[in-house]
């Protein structure tokens, strides 16, 4: 049986799910590769306890890349400083790479394309999207005979728990997010997670898949969930709805849109009754119809699973090229600006109490410049919170109409996307 080395880049939560897996699940894991798996050097910040002596280790990464013993880069640190530099320089050495790092192929796609054109080099990146949810490789092979012509994708386990406890418990944001960080859901800097960064590489890379294209991460409309309060969470309620941060692909006649945003959902459907820290994925294609994937997205195990899966597929020879077709062709494709989206769009506004009759609130506050399907209301204090659902219209008409409301009025206004999968 052949013996397959590998240097195994950041022994963090993935990089120990990953060592760990490898040892304890030895034998299942060589009868499936027809192969062994050996790691025979690590790097991180410092060694770790559960790591054997006898790994040789690197406290530059990028040493890993140079070391002659190594056949396989298993890359786990993330961000684009030194792990790019790392991958960069497996690649042009002639070893294969494994990498969960979303960053570094949603915003420098373009580069490795053009690297592994040049250097005939293979990266494998399961565990990148979706923890050990096989989004990447039913994207890859599942649906190679159809054409995905939409998805609606959860992605980021920290909001959609932080959304979900909003929703249950009726909590406002800050406290939610701060019970996130306490159980390890939410990083210590959220950033990322809450701003809907994270969620966006992830759009890219599948985005790319779908299209046989070159992530566009920079031309991505992006918002997160930090301006979701608890009255958003009530009105949506009160009218069918839960809100969920969604990442968004459509094919479109000349274009495509790709987004990240809070999204309101109708109870009823399938994707919106995923709660907790979980992820899904939902697929529409034109021979396949409609496929939903449901899962854990982080975690050491979970995405070490889908790590150790590529080290299978590499044992195997299973080597798919980058983004589904080869790295020559691939093309760019035009992304929908939001302005140009055309739906359903929830309107919040608060008014004085004092100005206004509520019997005639629609009117009042929007005239007749657009039709309202559903209304809610929530009385406090001296103020009028309503949510009004509209028809379907160009999002820059509603643009417009919130910023021509009266001013002495409405106090504040804010517009949520409503999707319909209608699955």
């Amino acid at each position: 049986m052949k013996k397959i080395k590998i240097g195994l880049a950041g022994l963090g939560t993935v990089g120990k799910g990953v060592y760990e897996i490898l040892k304890k699940d030895a034998n299942i894991i060589n009868l499936r590769a027809n192969a062994e798996f050996e790691i025979v050097a690590v790097s991180a910040r410092s060694n770790k306890e559960f790591v054997d002596k006898n790994i040789k280790f690197y406290s530059n990464p990028v040493d890993l890349a140079k070391d002659h013993e190594v056949e396989v880069v298993v890359e786990v640190m993330g961000g684009l400083g030194v792990a790019k530099e790392l991958v960069e320089l497996a690649i042009k050495n002639g070893k294969k790479v494994v990498t969960a790092n979303k960053a570094l192929l949603a915003e420098c796609g373009d580069e490795i394309v053009e690297l592994l054109k040049n250097n005939k080099g293979h990266i494998a990146f399961e565990a990148s999207t979706a923890g050990a949810n096989p989004v990447i490789k039913t994207f890859k092979e599942s649906f190679t005979s159809s054409e995905i012509t939409e998805f609606y994708a959860i992605l980021n386990g920290t909001c959609n728990f932080i959304l979900s406890k909003m929703t249950s418990e009726g909590s406002d944001f800050a406290d939610t997010l701060k019970e996130a960080q306490k159980l390890g859901y939410a990083e210590v800097d959220p950033t990322l997670d809450i701003k809907g960064f994270d969620t966006a590489h992830k759009l890219a890379i599948l985005s790319s898949i779908s299209s046989n294209s070159i992530p566009a991460f920079k031309k991505l409309h992006i918002e997160g969930v930090d301006e979701i309060d608890a009255q958003d969470i009530q009105l949506a309620d009160e009218l069918g709805y839960k809100i969920k941060l969604l990442a968004i692909y459509k094919k479109l006649e000349n274009s495509s849109q790709q987004s990240v945003y809070p999204a309101l959902v109708k109870k009823t459907e399938k994707i919106a009754q995923v709660d907790g820290p979980f992820n899904a994925v939902l697929v529409n294609t034109t021979n396949a119809s409609w496929n939903m994937s449901i899962g854990r997205g982080a975690g050491g195990l979970t995405t070490g699973s889908a790590v150790v899966a590529d080290l299978i597929d590499i044992a195997r020879n299973r080597c798919t090229s980058l983004f589904g077709v080869e790295e020559e062709k691939l093309d760019s494709f035009e992304i929908l600006d939001i302005s140009q989206r055309v739906g359903r769009y929830f309107i919040k506004v608060v008014v004085n109490k004092n100005l206004v009759q509520k019997n005639n609130l629609i009117e009042v506050i929007l005239g007749n410049k657009i039709k309202v399907n559903q209304a809610a209301f929530i009385d406090k204090d001296d103020k009028i919170i309503c949510g009004f659902l509209t028809e379907k219209n160009k999002e820059q008409e509603i643009v417009n109409l919130l910023q021509n409301l009266d001013s002495n009025l409405v106090e504040t206004k804010k517009l949520i996307r409503v999707e319909e999968t209608k699955f």
